[in-house]
């Protein structure tokens, strides 16, 4: 058995009793990927890349973000957008200017119309991997630091408004559907905690659940009656196994969850039903209520108030009413 191998082996042995067989073989992708161009040697405890090329800069900026707790999702977004970066202004990372990437990423303005908010998202990704190599010392400069923040017309993303969530609470037509459609609202948690989440994570008696979010922070959801009653009602009994179960006894995928939601919008005639939505309806609901900012974002499992600022949808007619209440006599 190789070197690699054996470092692979030692680590799920390690891990074995603390993650499920579908963790497992997260893990062991995750490694055998990480460890693919990477020579180890017996001698040495340090992992080396073996050259210096653009792809080994980038392979190792994502295994330290690994480390760091960022999603394989997250990962993945990273290094397709760097890579892309990397090949098509074809020099070697020390010698990439910030005029290489302001025409890059005119190119792709021009060429294949990529809108300027997707080119901020770039630039932004850009700016965070030459950072990590200036601070790493393997670059002389940052180019992004001259690499000005590129604008675009923010377009405002509306809630639920009520009348549409009891459309689609009488669209659904089986007690998992409704008991998806309230927990998705209630909770506010992304469609990828949902998938997550077993039987045994649901505080029955206290009426919360125990959510593994982002970069693996853990965060406690309370969930209102009427999402309880429904949770109850669609299980039945049952207190094991995944929470939102798809065929037979598998557990639902994140794009099972999304099938169903948009097939349950489109009964209930609902335009722009998607399991992001529920969450957006949810922060709004909670700040028209009067509930802190702060209070939401930590439901939300927001790490930055302005994204919980963003999703906070405040109509006309709110700021409207606000206003006149304000110089009521």
């Amino acid at each position: 058995m190789d070197l690699q191998n054996t470092i692979i082996q030692n680590v799920k042995q390690k891990m074995m009793s603390s993650l499920t067989d579908e963790q497992m073989d997260k893990l062991t992708d995750a490694l055998t990927i990480a460890l693919q161009h990477v020579v180890i040697t017996e001698e040495c405890t340090a992992v080396t890349v073996s050259d210096n090329g653009p792809l080994a800069f980038l392979k190792r900026y994502i295994a330290v973000k690994r480390v760091e707790g960022l999603s394989e999702k997250t990962l993945t977004r990273y290094y397709d957008i760097c890579w892309e970066m990397l090949q098509g202004i074809g020099k070697p990372v020390g010698e990439i200017t910030t005029n290489d990437l302001r025409y890059f990423l005119s190119i792709r303005r021009e060429r294949d119309q990529v809108s300027n908010r997707t080119l901020d998202g770039m630039r932004r990704i850009y700016s965070a991997f030459f950072g990590w190599l200036a601070a790493e010392q393997l670059i002389e400069w940052n180019p992004t630091l001259a690499l000005k923040k590129i604008k675009y017309k923010k377009q405002v993303k509306k809630s639920f408004s009520p009348v549409e969530m009891q459309k689609i609470r009488e669209a659904c037509k089986t007690d998992r559907d409704l008991a998806l459609i309230d927990f998705l609202y209630y909770s506010g948690c992304r469609v990828s905690e949902v998938v997550g989440i077993d039987v045994s994570d649901i505080d029955f008696e206290n009426k919360s659940v125990t959510i593994l979010g982002k970069g693996n922070k853990e965060r406690t959801v309370y969930l209102a009656d009427i999402c309880m009653m429904h949770l109850a009602k669609y299980l039945n009994g049952r207190f094991f196994g995944a929470l939102f179960m798809g065929k037979g006894t598998e557990r639902v995928s994140k794009t099972g969850i999304e099938a169903a939601v948009k097939r349950i919008g489109a009964s209930a005639g609902v335009a722009n039903v998607h399991c992001h939505r529920f969450r957006r309806t949810l922060a709004t609901n909670l700040i028209q209520k009067g509930m802190n900012i702060l209070t939401v974002a930590q439901i939300l499992g927001h790490a930055d108030l302005r994204t919980t600022q963003e999703y906070c949808y405040v109509s006309a007619m709110d700021v409207q009413s606000a206003y006149r209440s304000a110089f009521a006599a």
